[in-house]
């Protein structure tokens, strides 16, 4: 059952991961659309998609994660069969409002389907092959830039949203063979054990839910109420900023801006890709004897530092930019594969005991909110300067390095804790 479900989310994560270098291409040079307006309505969509995140998670710990999984993955084969009919501004806001749902669908569901089917350090390994999965993909997009650098015909643009509407409805058809989880049941079982622990005796010897009289486990009160959860969420966005950044931004800045050949953008992303599949597990294991700190501000340094060596890419030679992007995706992945499984983990530890699923969909928020805001805000900030895009990017990751310290004190068990090995 394992096997399936790894293979079912694999496909997912490599639709998912292929699309993200190509849709502000596919809307500007596939759809005839206007960068700005591409950006803006692809930031529309995702922003509304992201106002069905608590009801997902809400819903997941009511009917289980497989039922909702299998949704998600039919929503994104409709919204991608889709894409080729999008055209005007509103269209695309509805169709990528339908994708983002089946987005949120996914990631909200997707641990907890993972912890129901694994266990100790086979969690670890596969959610850790998921994310190879995703950034093999995007490695995949990146390559067929590189190798089809004078693509322009629509119909190819549309091929490509065809072929990814398909592998949803693979990865549906896989998911559906797994058995029933018993969601309701599972979901049940675990409000009643929070129920057994706020009933005992506490250090003074009345019950702990008389001494604290706080949100009931497993309510929204739990996780919003708690202040260092959601402010490592917060903080946590500064990093998904920066990796969809890389991604959404690098092959209109080469195209359009630069107006250098395609193949430089493809080979940055495609060699950064090859990093973080191959460097995940060493990197990890470096940050094995650190504490998630360590690890997290490392990513945020190095992330500031390639942004700032790219804002001079329009005051120097093309071959000077072409060795400064290489260089500088290179880096970005070094920090992708520093920062990814270590938020993760430290979210995990951090959430608040008895609304573990709650917490999942806002932690998922802390993803999808940059990931919506990216092509919208970069785009204006690109139609502006170069140099402040790379320049405001920086200064976010920097902003990261004094919040994850003063966290630090107030989530020590999570932020503390040396980051577990993960094989990828």
């Amino acid at each position: 059952m394992l096997r399936i479900f790894l293979a079912a989310t694999l496909i997912d994560a490599l639709g998912s991961g292929l699309w993200v270098p190509f849709a502000l291409l596919f809307l500007v040079h596939g759809q005839g659309m206007d960068l700005v307006d591409a950006g803006a309505s692809l930031s529309t969509g995702a922003l509304l998609a992201l106002v069905t995140g608590p009801a997902t998670g809400a819903a997941m710990d009511r009917f289980g994660p497989r039922a909702l999984l299998i949704a998600g993955n039919l929503v994104r084969l409709a919204a991608f069969a889709a894409y080729p009919l999008a055209y005007t501004n509103w269209q695309v806001i509805v169709v990528s409002a339908v994708a983002g749902f089946g987005d949120r669908l996914f990631w909200t569901c997707n641990a907890p389907m993972v912890a129901r089917l694994t266990s100790g350090r086979d969690t670890d390994r596969v959610l850790a092959t998921q994310t190879v999965g995703r950034f093999a993909g995007a490695g995949l997009g990146a390559a067929a830039m590189a190798v089809l650098p004078t693509i322009t015909s629509p119909s190819a643009f549309h091929v490509l949203a065809y072929v990814n509407a398909a592998s949803f409805g693979v990865a549906a058809v896989l998911i559906r063979l797994l058995p029933r989880d018993g969601g309701a049941g599972a979901a049940e079982a675990v409000l009643a054990e929070a129920e057994v622990r706020s009933s005992e005796p506490t250090a003074g010897g009345g019950p702990a839910a008389a001494a604290t009289p706080a949100a009931s486990p497993g309510s929204w009160r739990a996780v919003l109420g708690d202040r260092a959860f959601t402010g490592f969420c917060v903080t946590h966005m500064a990093f998904t900023l920066a990796s969809a950044a890389k991604f959404s931004v690098l092959p209109i800045v080469v195209r359009d801006l630069l107006h250098g050949p395609q193949w430089i953008a493809g080979t940055a992303i495609t060699a950064g890709t090859v990093v973080v599949v191959t460097a995940q597990r060493p990197i990890v294991g470096l940050l094995a004897g650190r504490s998630r700190t360590a690890g997290l501000i490392g990513a945020a340094v190095l992330f500031a530092i390639c942004f700032a060596l790219l804002i001079p890419l329009e005051a120097v030679s093309l071959p000077v930019a072409t060795a400064l992007i290489l260089v500088t995706s290179l880096g970005f992945s070094i920090a992708e594969a520093l920062f990814g499984p270590t938020a993760t983990a430290a979210a995990a530890a951090a959430a608040p005991p008895g609304a573990e699923g709650r917490a999942s969909s806002i932690f998922q928020l802390s993803w999808g909110l940059p990931i919506a805001l990216a092509p919208g805000l970069l785009a204006v900030l690109l139609s502006a300067s170069n140099a402040l895009t790379w320049s405001i990017l920086a200064l976010t990751c920097a902003s990261a390095v004094p919040a994850l310290l003063v966290l630090r004190k107030k989530l020590p068990d999570a932020l503390r804790e040396p980051s577990p090995p993960v094989s990828a």
